[in-house]
């Protein structure tokens, strides 16, 4: 049972995976989340091992390999936190990835996360504390609709 984990946001998230790998789940990692949880003690695999490259900012998402795995059922679920495009709004901060595979697992019924409330629910959706919510695939789309309007507008009004 595999969960990938792609999070712009390091500090903290180390804690939701160790309880993930404490479930017995496999976690895989985009590089940048992979070495920081390995520095903090937690077995990942990089999606580098996967997909058989060494992953640029651009590539480490969008694999064919990963998608598959994702709609197979291989991953059982999906945690992206995005770059924080509204915080520091620059095409750099722009996630078209991590965006991607929230898309992927919403359209294939896999848990998704998308910040760490989400991902504190899905970990008590994994544990069995809480049943998933059928409305996860609606909340996930609600979130990137949204962070796509606030890139749209962005572009619209003060983009160079």
């Amino acid at each position: 049972m595999k969960v990938l984990v792609s999070s712009s946001v390091k500090e903290g998230v180390e804690e939701l995976v160790r309880e993930l790998v404490e479930l017995g789940f496999e976690i895989l990692a985009t590089e940048g989340t992979a070495k920081y949880l390995a520095e903090k003690g937690v077995k990942v695999t990089p999606l580098s091992q996967i997909t058989g490259i060494e992953e640029s900012r651009e590539l480490k998402t969008l694999h064919p390999e990963i998608y598959r795995m994702i709609f197979s059922g291989k991953i059982k679920a999906v945690v992206v936190i995005p770059y924080q495009f509204e915080k520091n709004p620059s095409k750099e901060n722009i996630d078209i990835g991590g965006i991607s595979l929230l898309r992927a697992a919403a359209k294939a019924g896999v848990p998704a996360a998308y910040d760490f409330e989400s991902f504190i629910e899905l970990v008590e959706v994994l544990k069995g504390c809480i049943d998933w919510k059928e409305d996860n695939a609606a909340r996930v789309f609600g979130f990137t609709a949204e962070y796509d309007r606030k890139i749209a507008e962005w572009f619209e009004n003060e983009a160079p």
